[in-house]
Formats: C-alpha cells, sequence, structure tokens
C-alpha cells in the first residue's frame, strides 16, 4: 500500500514539473520575443493601438461642423474632415503654409470689400460740404443738409458694424459649440491614460466656466458695446450734444469685466489643474510600481505592455489638442480680419475727412474706429479662455506620463 501511495507521488510531482517546464518555456519564448522585437515591430504595435482607439471614439459632432464650415475656414483648418487631420497630425504632417495663404487671401478680399464704405463715407460727407458752404448765409438748411448727410453716413456705417456684432456673437458661439465637442473627447482620452481625478476636477469646470465666461460676452460685453455706438452717434450729432464719458464709461467697464473674467478664469483652472494632476501622476507612478514589482515574472511585461498602449492615448490626446487649435485659428481669423480691416480702413476714411468735411464726420467714425475694437477684445477673450482649457488639459496628461 506504501508503494502504492509513493509511486503516485511521484508521478504527481513529475506532472507537477512537466507542467512548470511547460509555462517557464512559453514565458521564455515571450521574454524572447519581448527582447528580440525591433523598432519596426514596436511602431507597428503603436499604430495598431493607435488605430483601435481611434476606431472607438465618435468624432461625429465635429465631422459636422468641418462640414459647415466654409472654404476659407477649410483651407485653414488644413482637412476636410476632424478626423483625418488628428491622423496627419498623429504622422507627422504639422502643415501651416495654408494658414498664412488663408490670410492673405482673407485680407485681401476684405480690403476689396470695405473700400465702397471708404468711397461713399467721403463722398457724402464732401458732398455735405460744399452743400453747407453753398447755403453758408442760411444756417436752417444748412443744419438739415448735415443731419441728412450724417444720417446717410451713420446708415452706411451701422450696416457694417451690426454686421460685425452678429459675426462676433455667432464666433462666441460658434467657439462654444466647439468645446462642447471637443472636450468629452480629450477628457474621455485623459481618464484612459488615468487622469481620473484631473477629469472630475476639469469636467464641471469645463462646461460652467465656458458657458459662463461665454453668456457674459454675448450677454453684457456685447450690448454694452452697442451702447456706447449709439452714444458715439448721438454725441456728435451736434457740438451741444455732449456723450463722449458715456463712451468712455461702457469701454472702460467692458475692460475692466474682461480683465477680471479671465483673472479668476486662469488663476482657478491652472491651480484646480495642476493640483489634480500632480495626485494622478503619484496615483500612476504607484500603480506602474506596483505592476512591476509585485506580480511575480510577467510584472515587467505587464508593465511595459501598458506604457505602449498608454503611449497611444497620449499621443491621441496631443493630437486632438493640435486639432482644436486648427479648428480653433479657422474660427478666428476670418471675423477678427474683418473688424481689422474695418477699423483701418474707418481710421483712414477719418484721416480723409478731417481736413474736407464737418469735424462731426471725422469724429463719429474715429470714435467707431475706436469702439470696434472691443468686438476683437471679445472674440480673443474667449478664444484665449479655449487656447488656456486646451493647454492645460493636454499638458496634464503630459505629466502624467511625463
Amino acid at each position: 500500500m506504501k508503494k502504492v501511495l509513493y509511486i503516485n507521488r511521484i508521478k504527481i510531482l513529475l506532472i507537477l514539473i512537466l507542467l512548470l517546464l511547460t509555462f517557464w518555456t512559453s514565458l521564455s519564448h515571450c521574454f524572447v520575443l519581448s527582447k528580440d522585437m525591433t523598432q519596426e515591430e514596436a511602431e507597428q504595435k503603436l499604430q495598431d493601438s493607435i488605430k483601435e482607439q481611434l476606431d472607438n471614439i465618435d468624432f461625429w459632432g465635429l465631422e459636422q461642423l468641418i462640414n459647415s464650415l466654409n472654404n476659407d475656414q477649410k483651407t485653414i483648418f488644413g482637412s476636410s474632415g476632424f478626423l483625418d487631420r488628428v491622423k496627419q497630425l498623429l504622422n507627422g504632417n504639422f502643415n501651416s503654409s495654408n494658414i498664412f495663404s488663408a490670410i492673405m487671401y482673407l485680407l485681401i478680399g476684405e480690403i476689396t470689400s470695405f473700400l465702397p464704405i471708404l468711397a461713399t463715407v467721403v463722398g457724402i460727407a464732401t458732398l455735405c460740404s460744399l452743400l453747407s458752404n453753398l447755403q453758408i448765409n442760411n444756417k436752417g438748411t444748412g443744419n438739415v443738409i448735415y443731419f441728412a448727410c450724417y444720417g446717410a453716413v451713420i446708415l452706411s456705417v451701422s450696416v457694417t458694424v451690426f454686421y460685425l456684432v452678429m459675426l462676433t456673437k455667432n464666433t462666441v458661439n460658434a467657439m462654444q459649440t466647439q468645446i462642447n465637442l471637443i472636450f468629452p473627447i480629450l477628457l474621455g482620452v485623459l481618464t484612459a491614460i488615468g487622469g481620473t481625478t484631473s477629469a472630475a476636477v476639469y469636467q464641471p469646470m469645463v462646461s460652467v466656466l465656458s458657458l459662463v465666461v461665454s453668456r457674459i460676452m454675448v450677454n453684457i460685453i456685447l450690448p454694452l458695446f452697442i451702447f456706447g455706438y449709439i452714444f458715439n452717434i448721438i454725441g456728435n450729432l451736434s457740438s451741444t450734444i455732449k456723450l463722449k464719458k458715456f463712451t468712455s464709461f461702457t469701454s472702460s467697464m467692458s475692460k475692466w469685466l474682461i480683465g477680471i473674467i479671465f483673472t479668476v478664469f486662469t488663476a482657478f483652472m491652472s491651480i484646480q489643474g495642476i493640483t489634480a494632476s500632480v495626485h494622478d501622476g503619484v496615483s500612476i507612478k504607484t500603480a506602474k510600481f506596483a505592476i512591476s514589482h509585485y506580480i511575480p515574472i510577467i510584472g515587467g511585461y505587464l508593465s511595459d505592455g501598458f506604457n505602449l498602449i498608454m503611449a497611444g492615448s497620449v499621443l491621441i490626446k496631443n493630437a486632438v489638442g493640435v486639432a482644436g487649435l486648427f479648428l480653433l485659428a479657422s474660427t478666428i481669423l476670418a471675423p477678427i480680419i474683418k473688424i481689422i480691416v474695418l477699423i483701418l480702413t474707418l481710421k483712414l476714411t477719418a484721416a480723409i475727412l478731417e481736413p474736407l468735411a464737418n469735424e462731426g464726420f471725422s469724429n463719429f467714425i474715429s470714435e467707431t474706429a475706436k469702439c470696434l475694437g472691443m468686438l476683437i477684445a471679445i472674440i480673443l477673450s474667449v478664444a484665449f479662455m479655449y487656447f488656456i482649457m486646451l493647454l492645460l488639459v493636454v499638458c496634464t496628461g503630459n505629466y502624467i506620463w511625463g
């Protein structure tokens, strides 16, 4: 009986030894493959990981947004689709020459489109001056001529000014739409690479703060600009009406509001984001250390494979962030160029009118040019908010895995 038990134990021991040898052989084979893997094979595995992750991301909303852009904006963006642009960036295609050619094309086009305004205003003001000189002995008729011509100038300029007001409002709303579409993707990728705390901090801040800032710009700053423009019109109707202080007040109020909003916004986002990224960075390093040191035999292999997958996620996050910057540029460049060209056109018009026509014309045109700078400030403020949030999310992910 004892002999039979002894033989059975020997059989069991031999089976266990064979199983261990088989397991060790397979691990040795994996080890050889890992050590002998060429750079091309590693790059191929990384590309496969990137492709698999891209297939699982929903870019439908952004693709629809790209399709709604005009030809000039698509030229600045550099691609016909958002996913195509992301793939171009992942492949190292960072071509910015299209942006400069598109800017020059837009600049020339806007200059030619605003020249009729210059000619119209100068013509009306010069005609008013000539008719007033003919009626020099009849003050009442001269005033009627002045008010009629001044009204025609106001109408000519106001059509363009309120077009730019609507363009500014649409641009701010377009940037808010982009924020709502692109940041869920970025925060999802940030969560995938281990930035769970950072994503939890950014998610409410991005959605709430961006909406609050854009609504303040549209519902408070833009009306202040319109009030200032109306005060400018009334203040130049006659030398007896003095409203320049009201115009100056609306301008100063807008500047102070923008300054306060973005000082608070930048400080809050930066402090919260840096604190969360430090926490996530420590957590990720701890997890990697635990995997490689406390899982017997295969811990190092798991850690390396984990790094390979996460490297793909980091590349995708960075590419999506840069593509978002291209989309931002394609959104804001056209309206900013339009406003800048109109400002320069009005300044040139005011300079031409100063020696030729009544002082009210040149003052009105000059003050209007100053007021239009607020529209640029509104667009650039929201764009700066957009850029800061993109930068923080992208840099947070890079810091976590840095």
